[in-house]
């Protein structure tokens, strides 16, 4: 190199070269309360009724008797508190003011909160055990998935399902046990004999992969190109059961948890009192300021329909 040169390293003028965009990696799959349904709530105590058939008998009746009357029980009736989820963020309006690279700031974190919030909801819909009536200074919760399955729970040794009741019973850990077929196959035949269809298997990433090694899969083999060459598949979606086929779904929001569920999506519904919503807040100083919030509670149709396998330590 020529001596005196001007080369990059010294020059002080040159423009950055920063792209519009800015990615992210994180999760924002929401696989539980995107496939049950979506209602309506009108009170912070959302209530529903549930019903049940007797067990069948061989009921006979005599010829030109007369009738006699059964004792009927009443529905029961059950209900999960709302609670609110949301976020609040600000943004100076000097850094409006000023030329940037990417996104609005505003838009950046307003897209941003609402999928973390989508993913909190989440969270709590499945993890959450106990409700939580609120107060002026305590927030209200709804009860999850964890905290209401308790007909069909299968847990370690000495511990206990949750209790029905708001705020309920947390259950209580018993002693570790692994994943396997056969405790799925319990789990499945209690909830079919419930009444239940269970149609989704709700696992952590460490569970999905336990799940693949299962015997029940019904894809096995898949021709991947079309060309009739086929390739062996070692995870699958499916797991075909006595009862019907059921959709294996790992679920990275609950990653950690020492849970699978079986769902049956007919018997769950996510009830929405105020939904996502973003609020610019009054102004206090030289930013401008905004909250996102959400509020409803899970409802829970039937929890006889679905189970839980806890405390579980390959998954």
């Amino acid at each position: 190199m020529p001596s005196n040169t001007v080369t990059t390293y010294a020059t002080v003028g040159n423009r950055e070269d920063l792209i519009d965009k800015v990615f992210m990696i994180s999760p924002t799959d929401t696989p539980f309360v995107s496939a049950i349904s979506q209602t309506g709530a009108t009170a912070i105590y959302h209530e529903w009724q549930t019903d049940a058939l007797t067990s069948p008998a061989n009921v006979a009746l005599v010829e030109g008797a007369d009738a006699s009357y059964t004792a009927e029980a009443p529905t029961v009736r059950l209900g999960n508190y709302s609670q609110i989820v949301g976020d609040s963020f600000s943004v100076s309006n000097t850094q409006e003011a000023v030329k940037h690279a990417g996104p609005n700031q505003i838009a950046r974190l307003q897209a941003k909160t609402m999928m973390q919030l989508k993913k909190d909801i989440e969270y709590s819909a499945l993890l959450n055990t106990t409700s939580a009536t609120g107060s002026s200074s305590v927030a209200r919760q709804m009860k999850g998935v964890f905290g209401w399955n308790s007909t069909n729970y299968i847990g370690g040794s000495g511990g206990s399902a949750p209790v029905a009741g708001n705020p309920g019973t947390a259950p209580v850990a018993g002693t570790a046990q692994a994943y396997t077929e056969t405790l799925l196959k319990q789990a499945l035949q209690e909830a079919y004999i419930a009444g239940g269809n269970v149609d989704m298997l709700i696992l952590t990433p460490a569970g999905k992969q336990v799940q693949s090694s299962f015997t029940g899969n019904i894809t096995r083999m898949q021709d991947v190109n079309n060309d009739g060459k086929v390739t062996l598949k070692t995870s699958y979606t499916i797991y075909q059961s006595d009862f019907g086929e059921v959709t294996c779904v790992p679920n990275r929001v609950i990653t950690g948890a020492k849970e699978v569920f079986g769902i049956d999506t007919d018997m769950w519904s996510l009830a929405v009192l105020r939904g996502m919503t973003t609020e610019e807040l009054a102004t206090t100083g030289d930013a401008r300021n905004f909250q996102i919030r959400w509020e409803g509670t899970l409802e829970a149709r039937n929890q006889a329909s679905g189970f839980t396998i806890a405390d579980l330590n390959n998954v």
